[in-house]
């Protein structure tokens, strides 16, 4: 912990630094704002490996074809 800043005030800035951030990327007219761009991208990029809304089935490509997801429905085998 910083002997300068609580917690609190030191959140409080890095929140608004963010936004600062967001908001010069959203703008993207200049040099500047594509930097932004890149570090707010960087930062909220998430590494494969740790998303947890990648499903391999999905990834892979292994699924139902049509005609099994229409049996699967009426509840045939």
């Amino acid at each position: 912990m910083s002997p300068f800043y609580s917690d609190d005030k030191r959140r409080e800035l890095s929140a608004k630094l963010l936004i600062w951030l967001a908001a010069r990327a959203s703008r993207n007219q200049s040099m500047l704002d594509r930097l932004c761009l890149w570090l707010v991208d960087r930062a909220m990029r998430r590494d494969p490996d740790e998303d947890f809304m990648r499903d391999p089935i999905i990834d892979n490509d292994q699924g139902f074809d049509p005609e099994e997801l229409d049996r699967y429905q009426r509840g045939e085998k």
